[in-house]
């Protein structure tokens, strides 16, 4: 079942979170900061104007994008027992975001359609072809082969990733409201302050976006433990 892969992901998280933040730091707080400079500095902290500025969109997107791979690519070499290093993580992550965006664009589409059909097919798609990021990142596959692959390996048992997903999406939605709230008291701050701080909030929450990350691969090693044993004719936990 899953759910152990939920309490695993959770105690992941929280032991390694030091060294996690230190593989994240070098790419994604630069990007973050430039990002907080061009909301503040230059677009008057204008939520609306952010959302409509193509530069502020990229830089959010890139940032996600990188954390995630790294993220992804760190709890699967730990688990693994594989060189985790700074420096190998981020040669394996760069040239796969491209493909990460792409599988979270076609993914995203089609749980979006099932949601809108009749929800249940969107949480139960929610379920298949999440794992796909992480086929893209760790295995290396290409966006439609880890789609395809997504579907034969996760479609019989999804619910589980799905309750863990959106247990996981609840907390997060409390956190990055928190974190929200805070940097409303930064209105007032000088603009140096407000940059750096601003850069600082969202790096804490793009570190707890990776809870998601963290769950996806213990499911994806979850799955392959499965396979093993079913193949060696024992019983999958």
């Amino acid at each position: 079942m899953f759910f152990p892969q939920l309490r695993a992901s959770l105690q992941f998280f929280w032991q390694y979170l030091t060294p996690l933040l230190g593989r994240l730091l070098p790419i994604v707080l630069p990007l973050l900061l430039v990002l907080n400079y061009r909301f503040f500095a230059l677009l008057d902290a204008d939520p609306e104007k952010a959302v409509k500025d193509p530069l502020c969109l990229l830089l959010q997107m890139l940032a996600g994008l990188a954390a995630s791979a790294l993220a992804m690519l760190y709890t699967a070499a730990v688990l693994q027992g594989a060189d985790a290093s700074p420096v190998a993580l981020w040669r394996r992550a760069l040239p796969r975001l491209p493909a990460l965006f792409l599988v979270q664009i076609l993914a995203g589409i089609a749980i979006v359609v099932g949601l809108l059909a009749l929800i249940l097919p969107g949480l139960y798609l929610m379920g298949v072809l999440l794992p796909a990021y992480v086929l893209v990142v760790v295995e290396g596959q290409t966006p439609v082969m880890a789609l395809r692959d997504a579907w034969q390996r996760f479609r019989e048992r999804p619910w589980e990733l799905t309750a863990s997903f959106c247990f996981v999406l609840a907390g997060l939605l409390i956190i990055l409201s928190g974190l929200e709230a805070l940097q409303h008291l930064l209105e007032g701050a000088l603009l140096p302050v407000r940059i750096a701080a601003g850069a600082g909030l969202d790096l804490v929450g793009a570190l707890f976006t990776q809870l998601v990350a963290i769950l996806l691969v213990h499911v994806w090693l979850a799955a392959g433990n499965d396979k093993q044993k079913n193949e060696k004719g024992e019983t999958p936990v």
